[in-house]
């Protein structure tokens, strides 16, 4: 895992550098929500404290490589939002609980023990990469090409009556793919994940 004080400076560092109009907007409501201390996910990459804003960091730098190495043409401060900021949808939205694990090793009897877990409480229940876009055109304007990669930034992973809609975006501005697959990279390849009660670190941040 990154050092979490180290991402926290990094990205509002890039952040207060960008020129586009409102971005201290974005930084105010980043800092006075659990941005720098939720989860990136419940039970699959990032779930731990300071997950959310380590895996933005990891898309964001991955994705700035991809945009100078394949010439997408995006401008620093383009990056930056899609990068850092297309997953602002998981503010606010995890929570925890006490789970039953079982902490015996494979076929020994069953010992089970209270730990401390991820759930999800979404009161704001607007969708994914769509609710990103809602939240974000809130604080700062977005381009046409923003709006639409951050929207289907899932890709597959979208329902399939979507797909049309993607392969739409993607054929119109490929650094969509790019995004998606930064995505996938830094989850699948650059993250840790935990068992519950695995890393005692691991749910602090309630």
């Amino acid at each position: 895992m990154r050092d979490k004080k180290e991402v926290r400076e990094r990205i509002i560092s890039i952040l207060s550098n960008s020129n586009r109009n409102g971005m201290d907007r974005v930084i105010k409501y980043l800092e006075e929500s659990d941005f720098f201390v939720a989860p990136a996910s419940t039970r699959f990459h990032g779930n731990f404290e300071g997950g959310l804003v380590e895996h933005s960091l990891n898309v964001y730098e991955l994705f700035k490589r991809k945009n100078i190495e394949y010439d997408f043409g995006l401008s620093e401060d383009a990056v930056a939002i899609v990068g850092l900021l297309h997953d602002v949808c998981k503010i606010d939205f995890y929570t925890t609980y006490t789970k039953n694990v079982n902490i015996a090793g494979a076929g020994e009897k069953p010992v089970w023990r209270k730990m401390p877990a991820y759930g999800v409480k979404d009161n704001f229940p607007a969708g994914h990469g769509e609710k990103s876009v809602f939240i974000l055109q809130r604080l700062i304007p977005l381009t046409k090409e923003e709006a639409l990669i951050i929207r289907w930034h899932m890709g597959g992973y979208e329902p399939k009556e979507n797909y049309n809609y993607i392969s739409e975006t993607w054929n119109m501005y490929k650094a969509g793919v790019a995004l998606h697959t930064a995505d996938l990279e830094a989850g699948y390849i650059l993250e840790e994940h935990f068992e519950p009660g695995e890393d005692k670190n691991q749910l602090k941040f309630l």
